[in-house]
C-alpha cells in the first residue's frame, strides 16, 4: 500500500537492526524482520480478519481509500482512486487511477473494482467483510476507469467502509493457491507464506508509486510476547508488535531498543454467550461487571499504557460519549447481585487468545481469578490466536476475551457483530439497540448520528448487554537501533514499507 503514514502520538526511545552488506562502497541489501503475534490464518485480502493480517496485506494490495491522520482526527484519502462523488444519497461514482498494473501484470480498472466487491458479496464466498459491505446493492462499471456503487439507502461512511476492501487481481483471485500467494497492486509482492511460521515479501519493482525502502520484509509469527521480547533484544527481528506493557520500564532502559505506544481505536471486551441462560439475568450480567478491577488490570498487566473503558466505543469515534463513567469495580456488590441472579455454581467457560492483544493471557487468567473471587466456577481455556477464533466464531465459550476496532468511526459497524441480535454469533438481542443502529446506519447528518452513537452507548452502559468492555486497547512497538522512519497508527497497521536504516 502507498504508505499514507499517522502522526506518532506515543513516546519514542531507542532500536537494532541486522541487514546484508554487498561490499564496501556498494549499496545496501536491507533485509527487514518483523516479529508479529498472530498468524494471518489467510493471505485473501477479502477473508482477512486478523489485525496481522491487515499489516501483511497492506503492503501487497491497496484500497480506493484509506485511512491517515491530520491535526489529530482520522480522514479518508483516495489511493487507487483518483476522485469520486455523491451523485445522489444513495449513489457513489469514482474514478480510477490509470496506468497501474497488477504485480501479474494484469490491468487495474473499474472491472477488477467490481469484481472484488462483487466476489466478497457472493454468497458461496466466506468471509466477514460481508458485513462491511452489505449496504451496497449493486457495482455499476460505466467505463474503463469509472464505477458506480448504489446502496438500498443513505449509507453512513461508505468511503470508510472501502478502505478495508483492497482490490485484487480477478483472474488471479480464481486460483486455488490465491490464499498463499495472492496479487495485488502495493509495493510488495509474497514470495512465500508458512502458516504459524512466516510470511515472506520482497519488493515489487514494477510498483506504480513511492517504493518501499526494504528489499525484503519476513513476517515472523511469534504467540508468545517473551519470544517476540527475546527475538527483539537478541537483533533476530527489528521491529516487534504487541509488546507487553509491564516490561516498558526495562524497555526504555535499553540503550538499543526504542519503544513507540500510541492510543488506538481497538476496544477490548468480555463477550458474553446468551445461548447460556443466565447471561439472560442483568443481575448476573452486572455481577460479572463489577468483579472485574479494570483500572487494576491497566494498571498492574498494561503499565497504565491506557485507561479503563467506560463505554462500548472508543475514545476518537463519532458520539464517543465521554461523560459515561468507567464501569464500576466493586466485588462486595457482585457477591449481593450473584445471590440474587439465583446462580447456583454452574461452570463458566472463559476463553482467551494468546498473544493476539497486549497481555491477553495474562488478562483472561486475571479476569478468571476475579470472577473466583466473588464465587463464580470458571474453567478457563487460552489458544493460539488462528485456533482460538476457530472455537470464538463457533461461540463456544460462555465467556470471551476479544478485541474490536473501530476502522469505519462509525460504530454502527463497530456494533455489529457484539450488539445487533441480527447477526451477533452469540445471540444478544435488544429491540431499542437493535433500532439505534439501524438509524445511525442511514443518518448522514454527523450531529444526528453522533446522538444517535450516544444513545446506544448510555443503553448498554445500563444494561451490561452483548459484551462488556474492559479497557482501550494500547499499541507497544519494539524497534531495533539501527532502522528510523516508523510511525505507529490509531488503527493497529504496522506498515513497514518506509522504514529504513539510519544513516
Amino acid at each position: 500500500m502507498l504508505s499514507k503514514s499517522i502522526h506518532a502520538l506515543g513516546l519514542v526511545s531507542g532500536l537494532l537492526l541486522s541487514s546484508t552488506f554487498l561490499s564496501p562502497g556498494s549499496a545496501v541489501a536491507f533485509d527487514l524482520s518483523v516479529a508479529a503475534g498472530a498468524d494471518p490464518t489467510t493471505l485473501d485480502p477479502r477473508k482477512t480478519w486478523v489485525a496481522q493480517g491487515y499489516s501483511i496485506n497492506a503492503h501487497v494490495f491497496e484500497p480506493m481509500f484509506f485511512r491517515a491522520e491530520k491535526d489529530g482526527n482520522v480522514v479518508i484519502e483516495p489511493i487507487l482512486a483518483e476522485s469520486w462523488a455523491q451523485k445522489t444519497p444513495t449513489e457513489l461514482e469514482i474514478k480510477l487511477r490509470e496506468g497501474i498494473k497488477f504485480q501479474n501484470g494484469e490491468p487495474f480498472n473499474a472491472e477488477a473494482v467490481a469484481y472484488t466487491i462483487n466476489s466478497i458479496q457472493d454468497n458461496k464466498f466466506v468471509t466477514n467483510l460481508k458485513l462491511w459491505t452489505r449496504d451496497i446493492t449493486s457495482v455499476e462499471v460505466t467505463g474503463p476507469y469509472t464505477l458506480l456503487l448504489k446502496t438500498a439507502r443513505p449509507t453512513r461512511g461508505l468511503l470508510n467502509v472501502l478502505a478495508q476492501v483492497p482490490i485484487v487481481a480477478p483472474k488471479a483471485a480464481q486460483s486455488p493457491d490465491f490464499e498463499k500467494k495472492p496479487i495485488g497492486t502495493g509495493p510488495y509482492k509474497i514470495v512465500s507464506y508458512v502458516p504459524s511460521g512466516q510470511v515472506v515479501i520482497e519488493k515489487n519493482h514494477n510498483y506504480w508509486g513511492k517504493p518501499g525502502e526494504a528489499d525484503k520484509i519476513t513476517f515472523r509469527i511469534m504467540p508468545e510476547t517473551s519470544t517476540r521480547l527475546a527475538a527483539l533484544e537478541a537483533n533476530e527481528v527489528q521491529i516487534a508488535d504487541n509488546l507487553p506493557p509491564d516490561k516498558l520500564p526495562a524497555l526504555k532502559a535499553n540503550k538499543n531498543l526504542q519503544v513507540v505506544y500510541t492510543p488506538t481505536l481497538r476496544v477490548d471486551y468480555l463477550v458474553m454467550n446468551f445461548r447460556n441462560p443466565l447471561m439472560q439475568d442483568r443481575k448476573f450480567r452486572e455481577a460479572l461487571s463489577l468483579a472485574i478491577d479494570r483500572q487494576g488490570i491497566v494498571d498492574n498487566l498494561l503499565g497504565g499504557t491506557t485507561k479503563a473503558a467506560n463505554s462500548i466505543s472508543p475514545p476518537g469515534t463519532i458520539g464517543y460519549a465521554a461523560d459515561l463513567p468507567v464501569y464500576a469495580y466493586d466485588p462486595g456488590k457482585a457477591k449481593a447481585l450473584l445471590a440474587e441472579s439465583g446462580y447456583k455454581g454452574q461452570v463458566l467457560k472463559i476463553g482467551g487468545p494468546v498473544g493476539r492483544y497486549s497481555m491477553d493471557k495474562q488478562v483472561t487468567e486475571a479476569i478468571a481469578g476475579m470472577l473466583q473471587a466473588i464465587g463464580v466456577n470458571v474453567e478457563v481455556e487460552t489458544l493460539a490466536f488462528s485456533s482460538y477464533m476457530a472455537k470464538y466464531n463457533e461461540a463456544a465459550y460462555d465467556l470471551a476475551f476479544i478485541g474490536q476496532t473501530d476502522f469505519t468511526i462509525n460504530p454502527q459497524k463497530h456494533w455489529g457483530t457484539l450488539f445487533q441480535s441480527s447477526i451477533d454469533i452469540n445471540k444478544y438481542s435488544n429491540p431499542e439497540m437493535d433500532q439505534i443502529i439501524e438509524a445511525a446506519s442511514s443518518e448522514l447528518d454527523d450531529a444526528k448520528a453522533a446522538e444517535l452513537f450516544r444513545k446506544g452507548q448510555s443503553l448498554e452502559h445500563k444494561n451490561f448487554g452483548g459484551a462488556l468492555p474492559l479497557y482501550y486497547e494500547p499499541q507497544l512497538i519494539g524497534l531495533g537501533s539501527k532502522v528510523t522512519n516508523f510511525s505507529p497508527r490509531l488503527d493497529e497497521y504496522i506498515i513497514v514499507d518506509t522504514v529504513k536504516l539510519k544513516p
